[in-house]
Formats: structure tokens, sequence, C-alpha cells
């Protein structure tokens, strides 16, 4: 059995017959807790992402137009980049707000 047939099995566990191993990876939409999740992730991932965004925005346009002094070029960068990792989770947790609903209702 060569590693590539054993990934591709593991991949496709979900699909095919419905038993007690393949159950995990079905969600149950119906249920009023992975609904209640999946709306409160998707409102803070995108209302956090969109303010991480405005952030970006603002700071690079200090590092454009503004007159900084060498001594807090560091500090702002640091920020900008800063900025980015915090966008970057929560966008993450907006796109990944259905697997993150899922892990809850479980």
């Amino acid at each position: 059995m060569s590693l590539y047939s054993l990934f591709n099995n593991i991949a496709y566990l979900g699909t095919g017959t419905t038993t007690k191993l393949n159950s995990i990876y079905t969600t149950n939409t119906n249920n009023n807790l992975y609904n209640a999740v999946k709306k409160i992730v998707e409102l803070v991932g995108g209302v956090g992402g969109l303010l991480f965004t405005l952030a970006i925005l603002i700071i690079t346009l200090f590092i454009i137009f503004g007159s900084i002094s060498a001594a807090k070029m560091r500090t702002v960068w640091i920020s900008l980049i800063s900025c980015c990792c915090g966008a970057f989770v929560f966008y993450a947790a907006y796109y990944l707000s259905d697997t993150i609903a899922a892990i809850a209702a479980k």
C-alpha cells in the first residue's frame, strides 16, 4: 500500500456509506447551537477582519504620506505586520465558521 493511497482513503472517509466511523464527518445543520455559533463566528470574524483591514489601510497611508522619524519607523512596521496577522486570524475564523460551529455542536 503506497503512501498516496493511504492518504487518499483517509481523505474520502466521509463519503460513501454512513457508519459510526463516518458520522464524525457529517454535520446536522438543523441544530440550533450550530446555527447560533455559525452566525456569531461569522459576525465577529467579519467585523474583526474589517477593522483590522481598515487599520492596515490607515497605517499604510501613514507610511506612504507621513513624515515619520527613523526612530519610530520600526514601531509603525511592527504595527502593520501585527494588523496583517490579526486580519488573517479574523478572516480565517469567518471562512472556517462552518467547521467551528460543527465542532461546537458535536
